[in-house]
């Protein structure tokens, strides 16, 4: 006996239904997938884009701030920044000049030639550590852990370079790179003699480009530092990365996606405290803040793409060593420490 069943399928338009709903409902979760993935890579661009500011902001912020340290004159400090105007919206470039904070300076009193070399008759330093006599001289300084450190010392025996700066007594700004031939000897009991060649002084703002300032210091109104840095800032545009350098020699990338670099100049005078800005100081013993403007963009993503991104930032830090007649405190920076003309 055969019994009836009431079961049957799918019809073909339920079957249809169903593909269509499934096909329509993975569909939506592909594109929100897809969404998500779009914000997450854009987030993670911006992200990047924004540390690679914060990167440039800090490291401009400390060097421009510690120009000049270890540079001392009469008043303040040697103004050790030295500027390349790109012009015409070109970017800009920065060159800032630092001594040894630790080392001792001298006082330059006379120079003469000798043999094809420049002889600095100088002042003896304070804190300046003799041993031995005659050619068994040997000179010294305590850095700040403590340690005796050797100065004065023939660049071949210490590769280190010492920078002579017109002094505050002098009407120009200029400041030469040397490596002394001889080791240091004190003559005369009260006198420090150092001999370099002079056909091998570098002069840093004239191989940097600055148009001010690239001449050779008056040497009986200079003194002598122990070279600290030489830091150097330009925008390499083939690349899109700001570029540090550490001699102006070997240059290295410290930031990516940066697009545009233009630095502009607070420059006091009595007549003018607030300052005028400009990108071009003539005078820059009265610089008193640096500004700059930076350009940023999204690493990957180009114009036109849903995630491109661009970001400004604008941003001033003073030197805190230029010409101040009371400077105690780092920080300070107000009229009463002003010395400008």
């Amino acid at each position: 006996m055969m019994i009836a069943s009431n079961e049957r399928g799918f019809s073909l338009l339920e079957l249809m239904m169903a593909v269509f709903l499934t096909v329509g409902l993975m569909g939506a979760i592909f594109a929100l997938t897809n969404q998500n993935q779009q914000v997450f890579v854009t987030e993670s661009s911006v992200t990047e884009m924004n540390q690679n500011m914060r990167t440039v902001v800090d490291l401009l912020t400390r060097d421009v701030q510690s120009a000049g340290m270890g540079m001392p004159r009469v008043n303040g400090s040697f103004p050790a920044i030295f500027y390349k105007d790109g012009a015409n919206g070109n970017p800009d470039e920065i060159l800032i000049l630092n001594g040894d904070p630790f080392a001792p300076f001298t006082e330059i009193s006379e120079q003469t030639e000798s043999a094809g070399s420049a002889v600095f008759q100088c002042d003896i330093p304070a804190g300046l550590q003799i041993t031995g006599n005659g050619d068994n001289q040997q000179m010294g300084y305590l850095d700040q852990d403590g340690n005796l450190r050797p100065i004065y010392q023939s660049f071949q025996t210490a590769p280190r370079y010492y920078i002579c700066y017109d002094d505050a007594n002098s009407n120009t700004n200029n400041a030469m790179l040397l490596a002394l031939t001889d080791d240091g000897q004190v003559v005369g009991g009260n006198r420090l003699q150092l001999i370099h060649n002079p056909t091998n002084a570098l002069n840093a703002p004239g191989i940097f480009g600055s148009p001010l300032d690239t001449g050779e210091p008056d040497y009986a109104n200079s003194r002598l530092a122990l070279l600290g840095s030489l830091i150097g800032y330009r925008l390499n545009r083939v690349t899109n990365e700001l570029e540090r350098s550490d001699d102006l020699i070997a240059w290295y990338p410290v930031a990516q996606g940066i697009t545009d670099f233009q630095i502009e100049y607070r420059v006091i005078s009595r007549e003018n405290p607030i300052g005028i800005v400009s990108s071009a100081p003539a005078d820059r013993r009265n610089i008193r803040a640096v500004t700059f403007t930076i350009s940023a963009k999204t690493l990957d993503f180009n114009p036109g793409d849903k995630g491109y991104r661009q970001a400004i930032q604008r941003f001033e830090t003073s030197p805190r060593n230029f010409n101040l007649l009371r400077n105690n405190n780092l920080s300070a920076n107000t009229e009463e420490t002003w010395d400008i003309d």
